[in-house]
């Protein structure tokens, strides 16, 4: 079942307790967010199921919960029934009230095809070709109110890299402006997360999937983390950072404004936020896995 064009959604807006007891998620409380998503799906010609409609709910209402709603300025869980519901992001901002950041939807480069999104069961998520095909967010780090610290994330559905691969970023021309996650096998490094001047990274090869991530905490504090636990020694020489003016790709890094290093796996949500410390990156995971197993995905 998808919620119809048009009349669902004058009746969501108009507070209908019937639509809203459809859609609650399992915590059994409304989201306003998770209802603005499903609106802008729906104007972009996608639609949403029950079961994601739920779902995405949950996962709203699970980090309301935890206090962590304002650590995201993008957040795309690629969810949605077709792929323009799954180019629309869930979270534009630290609050749905407040300022929205980058494009409406991911835009699609490449680009990708209906063929390429599946939405539940083991290979769901949006598929990478590892040549050409990236998304671009329209978020670049000089549009943030500051970006000495902040986090990146993506979920994978797990395989192995032949050599750099970089599922998200952005990287100036000098040290200080480079934002990125990197996937690499340990002859290149191993994975790597990269936040202003310094890196820190995991140095063993993992294949499996879930959630990578880094959060640059403070000056002297970068972490790597693998499904919400830390991954890796803290980074703790002093960073400095500088904005850049292009926009974070997703499925490949972006150099100066030109898309290099793609991703060629299949990934199922990405974040660029605030920084996490490690209690709130373990409490994220937490609830994008239970997102993840309410979609078949794990």
């Amino acid at each position: 079942m998808s919620l119809a064009l048009g009349t669902s959604f004058a009746r969501l807006n108009a507070g209908s307790a019937s639509v809203k007891r459809m859609f609650r998620g399992s915590a059994g409380v409304w989201n306003a967010d998770a209802a603005d998503w499903i609106k802008r799906v729906e104007a972009n010609s996608g639609s949403v199921s029950t079961a994601t409609a739920n779902a995405v709910t949950t996962f709203c209402n699970a980090i309301d919960a935890a206090g962590i709603r304002d650590r995201f300025y993008r957040l795309n869980m690629f969810c949605g029934t077709g792929l323009n519901a799954c180019l629309v992001p869930l979270y534009r901002g630290p609050s749905l009230s407040g300022t929205q950041y980058g494009n409406a939807t991911d835009t699609n480069n490449g680009p990708f095809v209906s063929g390429d999104y599946v939405e539940t069961g083991a290979s769901g998520g949006l598929l990478g070709n590892g040549s050409s095909k990236y998304l671009n967010t329209g978020l670049a780090p000089d549009a943030l109110p500051q970006f000495a610290t902040g986090h990146l994330s993506f979920w994978t559905r797990g395989g192995s890299v032949s050599g750099v691969r970089r599922p998200i970023g952005t990287d100036g021309s000098a040290l200080e402006t480079r934002f990125f996650l990197d996937r690499r096998p340990v002859a290149s490094g191993g994975d790597l997360c990269h936040w202003g001047s310094l890196g820190v990274g995991n140095t063993t090869d993992d294949d499996a999937a879930g959630l990578f991530s880094g959060s640059r905490i403070s000056a002297t504090d970068l972490r790597f983390f693998k499904n919400g636990s830390q991954a890796g020694a803290t980074q703790s020489a002093s960073v400095t950072t500088a904005a850049n003016a292009y926009p974070w790709l997703v499925f490949a890094g972006n150099v100066s404004g030109s898309p290099t290093a793609y991703y060629d796996l299949r990934m199922t949500a990405y974040s660029i936020g605030n920084a996490m410390t490690t209690s709130q990156m373990t409490t994220y995971y937490i609830a994008l896995n239970t997102f993840m197993v309410a979609l078949s995905r794990t």
